[in-house]
């Protein structure tokens, strides 16, 4: 769920919009490695901030976004939250040749 500060972007035109480009641009297939479910939620790589949800070079750019399953997205989401708290989302996440995240291993 969209935290308070986020709600009102997740609702704008510009968002929809480019939500449903990035859904179409990856054929509404999710991008997580090894999973071929339909994509209905589309991740900020960089994740949205109160400091930097107005610049679109992060909140709407194509390659801060990508589509995901339900489960990837939740299993992703929870694994930064839990590497920010202990202070290893350096060591945690590491990036591809395009630039997404690699899979995190399940808990």
């Amino acid at each position: 769920m969209a935290q308070d500060f986020a709600k009102a972007f997740y609702k704008s035109k510009q968002w929809k919009r480019q939500r449903a480009y990035i859904l179409k641009r990856d054929g509404y297939i999710c991008t997580e490695e090894g999973c071929f479910n339909p994509a209905t939620e589309v991740h900020h790589i960089v994740e949205l901030t109160p400091e930097n949800i107005k610049d679109p070079s992060i909140a709407l750019a194509e390659s801060n976004l990508r589509s995901l399953c339900h489960d990837c997205h939740d299993r992703i989401t929870k694994a930064m939250k839990a590497n920010e708290r202990s202070g290893n989302i350096l060591e945690a996440i590491s990036f591809d040749a395009s630039g997404y995240p690699m899979p995190i291993a399940k808990a």
